[in-house]
């Protein structure tokens, strides 16, 4: 700004000095952002492992296999459960498909019968 002889370059200098200025609030409130994101990240791990007994030189864990029996038969009634409500909540769309296919089935059979009285019908020769 000292060397700036003209008002013109002051100008320029200060619009410079806007932008960078606007720059640099701009990548500190990314940065304020961003290390409020990582503050609130949180990981946790856990590692455990079955104890293995072997059983007559087998590797036989019945109560490990029961709890595996256990969560798939969950898993298959949640997703018995789920398959029930996706069913209930499709019968009203299948119901309005299967109206508009009968509704539009019938206006073409009546199109049909009406063509065919109208067109095929001559008058009989007497």
């Amino acid at each position: 700004m000292k060397s700036a002889g003209r008002v013109k370059d002051m100008l320029d200098v200060s619009e410079k000095l806007s932008d960078v200025r606007g720059e640099i609030e701009q990548q500190q409130a990314e940065f304020e952002t961003l290390s409020k994101q990582v503050e609130t990240v949180a990981i946790t791990v856990s590692l455990r492992s079955e104890p293995v007994v072997p059983v007559a030189d087998l590797h036989w864990r019945p109560l490990y296999q029961i709890k595996l029996a256990w969560h798939e038969a969950l898993d298959g009634l949640a997703d018995y459960a789920d398959t029930m409500v996706s069913v209930v909540l499709y019968i009203p769309v299948v119901i309005l498909w299967v109206g508009t296919f009968v509704l539009g089935a019938t206006a073409v059979w009546k199109l049909l019968r009406w063509g065919a009285r109208v067109f095929f019908a001559y008058p009989k020769p007497a």
